[in-house]
């Protein structure tokens, strides 16, 4: 009887104690994207014989070097669309009106016909 007692006893000590733990602890993961986050590679039979070029190291100066290279480039690009800007600016000051950057006035359309302007960014 003592037996039976003592094993109903740990077995509703054990009972009690699991059913007191209802969440887990642990961070849960989240779910897997549904969609092809990265691309794959195909390996091919040849491969080992390709250079990994993520792999090479620059030097500062070679980091440097490309840099400056990447932002002249850029600089150059944007100075030649402000020297248009001006030239526009200076022609239309010469004249007194404004065109938005065309050589005459513009077409007046009615409003179901209008069209956009790439020139001076406005339905006419």
């Amino acid at each position: 009887m003592k037996k039976n007692c003592l094993i109903l006893l740990v077995a509703c000590f054990a009972t009690y104690s699991y059913a007191q733990d209802t969440r887990s602890t642990e961070t849960r993961k989240p779910p897997r994207p549904q969609y092809q986050s990265v691309k794959k590679e195909k390996k091919g039979f040849f491969d080992f014989l390709k250079k990994d070029k993520s792999k090479e190291l620059k030097t500062s100066q070679e980091e440097l070097v490309a840099f400056r290279k990447r932002v002249s480039k850029a600089y150059a690009e944007n100075a030649k669309v402000d020297r248009k800007v001006k030239k526009v600016k200076k022609r239309e000051a010469k004249k007194g009106e404004k065109f938005h950057g065309h050589k005459r006035p513009p077409k007046k359309r009615p409003p179901g016909k209008q069209k956009f302007c790439n020139v001076c960014k406005m339905k006419h």
